[in-house]
This record gives structure tokens, C-alpha cells and sequence, in this order.
């Protein structure tokens, strides 16, 4: 199939998870044969120049100071190239405007993915003034929850209120569109039913996993003794619960025997407050912070794990967080949010929203025979989410649209 998939950033280029996921769907699509051109917000670099498929920039018809608002706008310009594919498919849910568009005017089979909530929500997380979850939108309560939130981010709260709002716009935009999109990619059932009782509908979403980049699926190498070694990797920010890690590891000092260590992978606007909470627990001998790691060196520092510990707040709509770290038989202890759950499976345990829920969670598996048990079973789980699995499912959803 001829394939035009728009991707967050640029093949090969660092970033955020979406950017990671999107590239691992590219280079499936394109070792199984099929022709793909994938169109890119930032202009590639040169070493995504060399790759094996087309690449082209959105750029030169927009200067809208909104990003979404101008690539949406990118796209719309190019509607005469996409008639020239059998698919498009975008990886940026602001986008369904455009898309919406585009499935409307051309005889193109259209795709966006839901990778997290931006479909629906403006702030992308369906956390309502950042404390509650949300069950339900309207323009005002929206407007509301964005002027009452946004205060903790690394941004000015002006210039993250106007990019909401602009994204707010897009999102209503977008419903008028939704029904000329062909088929929606969901990471998760959870996705699949939040965007349900948001009024999507259900028969047009699939549920298609993210794909494991199997550069994790390592020999796990901790041999689960004392210190009992706990890792957190990701973005240091309130929504992944990393406010939490200092009381998490002091209480395990206080109620368990066992002797834990704390490794903090990533960078946020809450490091310094977070060294700062250790530093007042006496807690600085215990935990390293690393900053960002190179990707390449992540399998080995999973791997050197005991424990892969996620604190997190909002639903999770995947995180390939728990597919590297099972992939690198480290269990997993996490928050029950989104769908972590139907990731992990019995490869770890999930815990209730709360400090000692997570604690008392590490507890009960720091047993080193249950933690080998539970490693066993990650390496084992993370077979349906590999290449092979997952790439067949992307196939099925496009010859549906385009048979």
C-alpha cells in the first residue's frame, strides 16, 4: 500500500513518547513492504535524510503562531498530494480537523491515532484544574479548567493558557469533522472507551498497541538481593506522581528490613523540588538522579533493576515504559491508572492511587522469588507487543478501509 503517515516530529529524532512510537509504526510499515511517505512537523536531519523511506516537511504555507493551528493548516495545503495515496494516517490527534477535511473532500482511506487525550481535552490529559478526572466537556468548563491550571509546568502560564485555548478550538473544530475520519487507532481498550463516552464512535476505533522496541528485550541482570534497586524513568512533572518517590522510599526505610536504593532517569520542572524533599529526608545516600539517558543505554539500566516503580496520576493512555522495562524482565509496581493493568499484567503489581498503596505494593513482592517469578512472566508478556504482532494488526485496519 501507498501510505502517507504524518508523524509528530521526524523519524529517528529524539523526543517524546509519540515521536518514539509513531517511528516505530514507520519502520514496521516500511520493512513489511509497503510504500511509505511520512510527513514531517521539523525538518529531518541528515541522518533521517539516509532512511529507506520518503520524507516530507509541512512547512511554507502557514505562520500561524499555534503550532497545531499551523500544521493543521500544512496539511490542508497538500490535500492534493494525499489523493495520490491509498492511506493517510496521522499520528497527531490535532490534526482531526484537517484529517476530517481531507476524508471529506478526497477517496482516501483516513487514520488518526489516540495516543493520549488531546482528541478531547485541551491540556491533553484529561485532568480536570490538574486534581480530578474528567467525565465530561463543555466550552465553558473547559475554559475554566485551563485559567485554573497549568501553574506548575516549565512554560509562563500566559503563553500555556493561549496554546490551550487555540487547542480548544481545534477540538471543536474537530467533532464538527470527526465523522469524515475513516478509523481511529487506540493504544488501549482504555483509550478506546474514554473516547466512546466522549461521543466517538466505537465502531471506527481499533485497538492496536504500541509497538516494543525489542533493542529492550534483554537479559534481565539484578539478582534481586539487598539493596533492593527502584527505578523510575520519564518526565519529572506532577501528573507522573514523582513528587511522591521521597515519601515512598522513607517509608520503605521505616516499615520494611530490606535495604532499598532509588535511581531517578529524566528531567522536569520538578527535579529540583524532589531533590530538595530527598536531601530534607536524609535520603541523598540512597537515590541517584541521572538526568536523560541516551535511549541506547536504557536496556542495561532496566535490566540492572529490581524494581521498575511508576507513581503516576493521570491515565495512562499505554507508556512504553512498562513494555521496556518487561522487556527487560525488571517487574513493574504502578499506580492503578489508564491501562497499566492490561499492560503489565501479572508481570508486577498494581497498586491503589496513594503512597502507602505503593508501598505497601513494593513490599509484598521484594521476596526474591517473587521478584524472579514476576520477571519471568514480563519477558513473556511482551511477545504480543513486538513488531511481528503488532504490524499484521495496522494491515488488517488499512485493507478494511481501502477493500
Amino acid at each position: 500500500m501507498r501510505i502517507a503517515f504524518i508523524h509528530p516530529r521526524y523519524p529517528f529524532s529524539d523526543g517524546t513518547g509519540a515521536t518514539y512510537s509513531a517511528t516505530q509504526i514507520v519502520n514496521g510499515l516500511t520493512a513489511a513492504g509497503h510504500d511509505v511517505c511520512v510527513y514531517c512537523p521539523e525538518e529531518p536531519d541528515k541522518n533521517a535524510q539516509n532512511s529507506n523511506f520518503e520524507l516530507r516537511h509541512l512547512t511554507g504555507n502557514s505562520n500561524h503562531p499555534h503550532t497545531m493551528t499551523r500544521l493543521n493548516r500544512e496539511v490542508l495545503s497538500r490535500k492534493d498530494e494525499f489523493c495520490e495515496f491509498d492511506i493517510v494516517h496521522s499520528y497527531l490527534m490535532r490534526l482531526m480537523p484537517s484529517i476530517g477535511e481531507i476524508g471529506r473532500d478526497i477517496d482516501t482511506g483516513t487514520v488518526v491515532t489516540l495516543n493520549a487525550y488531546g482528541g478531547v481535552c485541551a491540556k491533553n490529559d484529561l485532568l480536570y484544574r490538574d486534581e480530578t478526572q474528567c467525565t465530561r466537556k463543555s466550552t465553558l468548563r473547559c475554559l475554566d479548567c485551563i485559567l485554573r491550571s497549568g501553574h506548575d509546568t516549565d512554560r509562563s502560564y500566559l503563553y500555556e493558557t493561549t496554546s490551550q485555548t487555540f487547542s480548544l478550538r481545534l477540538i471543536s473544530q474537530g467533532e464538527n469533522l470527526r465523522q469524515h475520519i475513516d478509523a481511529y487507532q487506540a493504544l488501549s481498550s482504555h483509550v478506546k472507551e474514554t473516547y466512546t463516552s466522549f461521543g466517538f464512535d466505537s465502531e471506527k476505533i481499533k485497538v492496536i498497541p504500541n509497538i516494543l522496541d525489542e533493542k529492550f528485550d534483554i537479559d534481565h541482570s539484578s539478582d534481586f538481593t539487598e539493596p533492593i534497586k527502584l527505578l523510575y524513568v520519564g518526565y519529572l512533572k506532577h501528573s507522573k506522581g514523582v513528587d511522591r518517590l521521597p515519601e515512598i522510599l522513607s517509608k520503605l526505610n521505616k516499615k520494611s528490613e530490606k535495604e532499598f536504593e532509588l535511581t531517578i532517569v529524566g528531567d522536569g520542572e520538578l527535579r529540583r523540588s524532589i531533590e530538595q524533599a530527598c536531601s530534607q529526608k536524609g535520603l541523598t545516600g540512597s537515590v541517584e538522579f541521572t538526568g536523560q539517558i541516551p535511549n541506547e543505554e536504557l536496556p542495561t539500566v532496566y535490566a540492572e533493576h529490581d524494581i521498575f516503580l511508576y507513581p503516576g496520576r493521570w491515565d495512562e493512555p499505554f507508556g512504553r515504559i512498562f513494555l521496556e522495562a518487561m522487556a527487560a524482565g525488571t517487574p513493574v509496581v504502578a499506580t492503578d491508572i489508564g491501562s497499566v493493568k492490561e499492560i503489565i499484567g501479572n508481570a508486577g503489581v498494581v497498586t491503589e492511587q496513594s503512597i502507602p498503596g505503593l508501598v505497601d505494593g513494593i513490599i509484598s513482592i521484594v521476596d526474591d522469588s517473587e521478584l524472579q517469578n514476576h520477571s519471568e512472566q514480563a519477558k513473556k508478556n511482551v511477545c504480543e507487543y513486538k513488531r511481528s504482532s503488532v504490524i499484521p494488526q495496522f494491515e488488517d485496519l488499512y485493507t478494511s478501509l481501502v477493500s
